[in-house]
């Protein structure tokens, strides 16, 4: 088994059912935003961006989320902008680190960059 294999574990089904819980639990509460605290999503959002990040950095090869999912632009730039201005971090700075590591998450690049 080459160190590129997938082993998937009873630990990684039960993340991944939990998270699928948690999917569905924030789409049913889409009604009804004031069912979750603050808190609590900025905890679990800043979870998530920190599991994807790892993921993307080990190779993660679709990008997010594949084929666009049901976001819609607005909620991107909504999540984007805030989280950008929450670490301090301008746009221009964001295109210069992405021209200076090849950082990317188009799926051309991501191939490239495992090549």
């Amino acid at each position: 088994m080459s160190s590129s294999d997938v082993i998937v574990t009873d630990i990684d089904t039960g993340v991944s059912a939990s998270l699928q819980d948690v999917s569905a639990k924030l789409q049913a509460a889409l009604s009804n935003p004031d069912t979750v605290s603050d808190l609590a999503l900025q905890d679990m959002l800043g979870s998530a961006i920190k599991f994807y990040a790892k993921k993307a950095e080990m190779g993660m090869a679709s990008p997010f989320p594949p084929r666009g999912g049901d976001l819609s632009v607005t909620d991107v730039m909504i999540t984007v902008t805030d989280m950008l201005h929450a670490l301090n971090v301008q746009m221009f700075e964001l295109s210069m680190w992405q021209a200076m590591t090849g950082n990317c998450v188009a799926p051309q690049h991501r191939a490239k960059a495992a090549e």
